[in-house]
């Protein structure tokens, strides 16, 4: 098992590891003076991010793949009143999330065996998860088949070279994971129609997509 793939099953690791990139990236934006302006662009991107999901998921049934620890199905549940499913490849994270955020249904699946019927789920979303998967082709026809709609979070490489491969290389380095593309490139890799977009900018390589299946 990777590295990477160890962390992504061990709750403590995978907090510690987020705290640690946060805290390191704060850091560097106090060093360039951008501390306060990538700040306002976070608290405009939630903001927006916030309408997305009050209009479009109050009272959904959805499905997080790759849902960790989660605390984002137990938010919906208590903000929205959602009907929450949440499945990962990890053990040790389904066993986490059933302890410390209860209320959805959680199960340890395969994100390219999903074994649910066709658009069973209102919205099938992934929060910074596809990067990871193992069969990225199966796990996108998995998703679009059970949901109606389908959410990504992911962050984005820059559309352009050099940026593009400078950008990868960081991923890569501090998150391990096999697929880092460009919001352009994760539309082309999903070919269906987007409702909902939100991207950042500059150094906030944040990208949500909203696709109808």
């Amino acid at each position: 098992m990777s590295f990477d793939k160890i962390v992504h099953s061990k709750p403590e690791f995978y907090t510690k590891k987020l705290d640690l990139i946060s805290a390191s990236k704060r850091f560097v934006y106090k060093l360039l003076l951008i501390d306060s302006h990538i700040t306002r662009q976070r608290e405009e991107i939630a903001r927006r991010n916030r309408e997305m999901i009050d209009k479009y998921l109050t009272g959904k049934k959805v499905l997080e793949v790759g849902c960790g620890r989660g605390s984002f199905l137990a938010s919906l549940i208590k903000k929205n009143g959602c009907i929450c499913h949440g499945v990962d490849i990890s053990a040790e994270m389904i066993a986490f999330a059933k302890e410390h955020n209860p209320g959805p249904t959680y199960s340890v699946i395969d994100s390219a065996e999903l074994p649910f019927a066709g658009n069973e789920f209102d919205f099938v979303i992934f929060t910074y998860v596809l990067h990871h998967v193992d069969d990225l082709e199966r796990t996108i026809a998995e998703a679009k088949r059970v949901g109606r709609h389908v959410i990504i979070y992911e962050s984005c490489s820059f559309e352009h070279q050099p940026l593009k491969a400078l950008s990868n290389l960081y991923w890569k380095a501090v998150d391990g994971g096999m697929w880092y593309k460009s919001l352009p490139e994760w539309k082309k890799l999903f070919s269906v129609p987007v409702v909902e977009e939100i991207k950042g900018s500059g150094l906030v390589r944040y990208g949500m997509l909203l696709f109808q299946t």
